[in-house]
């Protein structure tokens, strides 16, 4: 993404356009994982806690260097992932909604098993612990890289790629159990 390093630049020398391009390319998927991760809470919770991402974003992005942060798409997830943290130490219950609605394109049969598929994934998903629910949703639904979800979450990349696969072998079992 060699455009996003110009507009970073452009953006940490006062550019708001700039930075207006960036909200642009990572809302829809910052808002996504607000909303997935504080379910049912108030209705405008997903909506604030990803303007506050981008606020704080904004507001430290001197501070931001691919050299030693990782990717900026890396650093906006952090600073999302710390904000729905301690918004779910305020509430204490972090419900969880299904990721992705059914596309309206595919056949009646078609949906009908992906929402079930997705059901059971969802309900798997939830008898996970927390910060293992979160490096399967950065990994799998947000596509993140091992060395991003490892500096989303703070923790060294070896240690991601091994916990990833004990996870999918845990939701596995979880899965297969529910039959």
């Amino acid at each position: 993404m060699d455009n996003l390093s110009q507009l970073i630049t452009k953006a940490k020398e006062g550019n708001k356009d700039a930075f207006g391009q960036i909200y642009n390319l990572f809302y829809k998927r910052i808002f996504r994982y607000c909303k997935f991760n504080l379910g049912n809470s108030r209705a405008n919770d997903p909506q604030d806690i990803c303007q506050e991402t981008f606020l704080r974003a904004w507001k430290s992005l001197s501070n931001f260097s691919e050299k030693k942060g990782g990717s900026f798409q890396a650093y906006l997830f952090r600073i999302a992932r710390n904000l729905i943290i301690d918004n779910s130490r305020k509430k204490k219950e972090v419900p969880l909604l299904e990721y992705q609605e059914i596309e309206d394109d595919t056949d009646l049969d078609e949906g009908i098993d992906k929402k079930n598929e997705n059901q059971k994934l969802k309900a798997a998903l939830g008898k996970l612990k927390e910060k293992d629910r979160q490096i399967i949703i950065l990994r799998y639904f947000e596509e993140m890289t091992t060395a991003e979800v490892a500096k989303t979450i703070g923790t060294k990349e070896g240690a991601i790629r091994v916990r990833i696969h004990r996870i999918l072998k845990n939701l596995k079992e979880i899965i297969e159990r529910a039959k």
